[in-house]
């Protein structure tokens, strides 16, 4: 696929950049809209600029509604997925029928941050973390935990950070339901470069980022709450914004929202959903699906090319199991990230493993530099 164009869509630091896993980098869309929705406002309008921000933030959720196949009414954005994570839990776990219920399943891959969520949540609700271990995708490992009873909810991770490891959804969500257990996927690490489908995983809730393959910048996070359940879940803590009518400002008042934005809370940071919702216009425009076949085929020339001395590496065959980033190791770690440093190759490292992420920007060009570091 001749991607080359699509490299002037964004402002790229020098070098070869890699690093879509962890921080995408920025279309120049983004800070035009930054100019254009958010600061403009402000510098014209003052205080009165609250409406045009609002209309900035539904765009937001119309946007991610779009991305992963949901009703914007489903959507509630967020500072991250830690904060929507936190308040659904504690929503659902103060349920009356649910007070028997206090185990969180998550792979032992998670991110860390979601596992955190829950150990904090331990005074309060008295959740308790259990891992599973393994292939995350081993349904008799899952059910071997379910099948103990007592589980309020399995979250599961649709792209590991640290294995790229795919999760195939739909018969995870399954197999928690069937132990009427809820159904949470984590889309951070797989959203804008692996397909998303909310109605046909049938999940809960879910809750992503647009830092990473969305090329949103930090900030901008978003909850999926399943429209059936919202107006039964009642989250801690609110704000005006959790409210019917933000502006109503009745202190003894308090409507909940009978959206997903009953999970909003106080006042947003208004520039990080700007400019997110530029970016996500233009993921969307280009494809998540041409995205996705860019990646696989630069991520397959790349395993072609690579020496086979590599003591880490996936197959041709694993890669369709995985998501956007390759995560590649080998015997001598400080010789390749010194040679990747030195060819200009923006990547990041964790112990044995490198972390690569090759994005629509990226090229050929591109990957035969990355493999000659590995020589």
């Amino acid at each position: 696929m001749n991607t080359k164009q699509y490299k002037s869509y964004f402002h790229l630091p020098d070098g070869i950049y890699a690093l879509a896993h962890s921080v995408g980098p920025l279309p120049k869309v983004s800070k035009i809209a930054l100019q254009e929705h958010y600061l403009s406002p402000w510098e014209e309008l003052g205080g009165d600029a609250w409406p045009k921000w609002i209309e900035a933030i539904d765009n937001f959720c119309a946007a991610i509604a779009k991305l992963i196949n949901a009703s914007s009414d489903e959507i509630c954005p967020q500072a991250n997925l830690a904060s929507g994570f936190s308040a659904y839990l504690g929503a659902i776990a103060k349920l009356p029928r649910n007070k028997h219920k206090r185990k969180v399943l998550m792979h032992q891959d998670a991110f860390a941050s979601m596992g955190f969520v829950v150990s904090a949540l331990a005074d309060s609700y008295g959740l308790d973390l259990v891992l599973v271990n393994g292939n995350p995708n081993n349904l008799a490992a899952w059910e071997t935990e379910l099948a103990k009873e007592n589980v309020l909810a399995c979250l599961f991770t649709h792209v590991h950070s640290n294995t790229s490891a795919k999760s195939e959804v739909k018969p995870l969500v399954e197999l928690a339901k069937a132990h009427d257990a809820y159904a949470l996927v984590d889309i951070a690490q797989s959203v804008g470069v692996v397909p998303v489908d909310a109605k046909a995983w049938n999940a809960d809730a879910i809750f992503g980022s647009c830092v990473k393959w969305l090329c949103g910048g930090p900030g901008a996070g978003y909850m999926f709450v399943q429209a059936k359940q919202i107006k039964e879940l009642n989250p801690d803590p609110v704000g005006w914004f959790s409210h019917q009518n933000p502006f109503e400002f009745d202190i003894s008042n308090f409507a909940p929202a009978d959206t997903a934005r009953r999970f909003w809370g106080g006042t947003p940071s208004v520039a990080s959903y700007v400019t997110a919702c530029a970016s996500i216009n233009m993921i969307l425009e280009i494809g998540v699906e041409n995205v996705a076949q860019h990646n696989f085929e630069l991520k397959r020339h790349l395993l072609q090319i690579l020496p086979n001395t590599l003591t880490i590496k996936p197959t041709i065959d694993e890669l369709h199991q995985q998501g956007g980033s390759l995560c590649l190791g080998c015997d001598d770690m400080d010789s390749a990230a010194a040679k990747l440093t030195a060819a200009g190759v923006r990547f990041d490292r964790r112990d044995k493993i490198f972390r690569i992420s090759l994005h629509i920007m990226n090229t050929r060009e591109d990957v035969e530099v990355i493999a000659e570091c590995f020589a």
